[in-house]
């Protein structure tokens, strides 16, 4: 891959190898997969489905404009290669679908008024670059967890698509690490994760994420202008 093209400085990827050894891995033996199909809702009990082909995936975020709060949708991304990081509205990294990180976040929508929300795109192409993809939310401001937000992910592929509800949040919890991607044979397989996280004064939620998930960058605190 072009390192040229690769962005460099605030966030970056070190050396991680006893993190890596202790990610979670998707328990295939207890979590049936499911092919896609339109309109799968991703539960507890069946939290996973293998999406084949190439093009294009797409998460997307949605959530009422009366809940009065600012969401934001990102995505982790490590490679193969070593390489990572995230995309996400903090930092304007909004990513590229046609090169590195080949992850793209369409817009910041503050509000909840925007009837497409937000949207994340996966150039499924250069699946085989990848690791892992770890799809997540925050609040950013306007809420002080996601109870009674009413937000909801949907993911779509060529294949078809499936919703992830985000209705059982705990008290205070401010984050949610959604589902992880990982490459297979044909394809990817998405693992619905509905993890809760709440942030303090000295770790983010995201650095609480990539703590669980063993990504190893390193984040600095940032606002949007």
């Amino acid at each position: 891959m072009n390192q040229d093209n690769r962005p460099r400085g605030t966030i970056r990827l070190r050396t991680t190898t006893d993190r890596e050894r202790a990610r979670p891995q998707p328990s295939t033996a207890a979590d049936p997969a499911r092919i896609a199909d339109a309109d799968t809702v991703l539960t507890k009990a069946v939290p996973q489905a293998r999406i084949a082909g190439r093009g294009v995936l797409q998460v997307n975020l949605n959530w009422p404009a009366a809940a009065g709060a600012d969401l934001d949708l990102g995505c982790m991304a490590s490679f193969a290669d070593g390489s990572g990081g995230p995309v996400q509205p903090l930092g304007k990294a909004f990513g590229s679908l046609s090169q590195w990180p080949y992850v793209e976040l369409d817009q910041d929508d503050r509000t909840g008024a925007s009837s497409d929300g937000e949207t994340l795109r996966v150039n499924l192409d250069r699946r085989e670059l990848f690791r892992q993809l770890l799809f997540y939310v925050y609040v950013y401001e306007g809420a002080v967890d996601f109870r009674r937000l009413g937000a909801t992910a949907t993911v779509t592929a060529p294949a078809g698509s499936f919703r992830i509800a985000l209705d059982d949040s705990p008290d205070g919890a401010t984050g949610c690490a959604i589902a992880l991607a990982t490459p297979g044979p044909g394809g990817l397989t998405v693992r619905r994760e509905v993890r809760w996280y709440t942030g303090t004064r000295r770790h983010s939620v995201q650095q609480l994420m990539d703590r669980t998930y063993g990504f190893g960058f390193e984040w600095v605190w940032m606002t949007k202008d």
